[in-house]
């Protein structure tokens, strides 16, 4: 942000011109520089306005994640039906109506959860910046995170209404949370639905779909096996962070440190 000069002052090479800030979360959110989830491995990230709190709700989905994970396989190896909290039509045909919620916690594997992980630590600070670190913004942030999840669900299911195939991760919820922080703007408001930073995202997160489609496509094919992206759940999910994020958030911003 450059600084203009004082009226009538011009100043000169030994003036002190104040540093531009660095800028913040919502900033690099807002100039669509959020891309990536790994992000959040970039010591810069963690200064200004994001701290260790406002990545906390993450830190918890993580956690439960990992113990599902343990848990699953302990399951697995004690023989029980593998991928049985996925969810699928065949699995609630079966009476397993938990898979709507337990699916968002299950991962096919460590890479899955890795990269999983990585996304949310770097997308939670920036939606939690807005919200604020205290119960209501916990609040706030579980309701976008299990909705954004459950209505990625619906559409799978929608799509794939006689599927047997499990549909397991947290990525539609966390598409949520992505779509949310996508109507931010560089001081924590809002942003309309139309605007050059939301077109940008959603530029983005359709990209990033395609080349995942494609990658899993080939994966998929020549090992011989079933499965791919789950796109609906990612679809269902941004959506739904991208439509309800005016409705979710507080009516001024909230700072992201107590």
């Amino acid at each position: 942000m450059a600084t203009a000069p004082v009226l009538g002052h011009t100043p000169s090479m030994t003036d002190d011109i104040p540093a531009a800030p660095a800028p913040s979360a919502l900033q690099r959110a807002s100039d669509c520089r959020l891309g990536a989830g790994l992000l959040f491995l970039d010591p810069r990230f963690w200064r200004g306005d994001v701290s260790l709190q406002a990545a906390a709700p993450a830190c918890v989905v993580i956690a439960v994640c990992v113990a599902a994970s343990i848990l699953g396989v302990a399951h697995a190896l004690r023989g029980g039906v593998p991928w049985d909290w996925g969810l699928s039509a065949q699995a609630l045909a079966e009476g397993r109506w938990y898979a709507l919620v337990s699916h968002m916690f299950a991962h096919a594997g460590g890479m899955h959860l890795f990269l999983n992980s990585t996304f949310l630590l770097g997308v939670t600070p920036v939606v939690m910046a807005r919200f604020g670190v205290g119960p209501s913004g916990w609040l706030r942030f579980a309701i976008l995170f299990l909705v954004s999840g459950l209505l990625g669900a619906g559409l799978y299911l929608a799509l794939h209404f006689d599927s047997a195939v499990p549909m397991v991760g947290a990525s539609g919820a966390i598409c949520g949370v992505w779509g949310a922080a996508s109507r931010l703007g560089p001081e924590g408001e809002i942003v309309p639905i139309l605007s050059e930073p939301v077109r940008v995202q959603v530029k983005a997160f359709a990209k990033m779909n395609l080349i995942l489609f494609a990658i899993l496509f080939v994966l998929v094919r020549t090992s011989g096996g079933v499965g791919g992206l789950a796109w609906e759940a990612h679809l269902g999910g941004f959506l739904f962070g991208l439509f309800a994020m005016p409705w979710l958030a507080p009516p001024t911003p909230a700072s992201a440190h107590p």
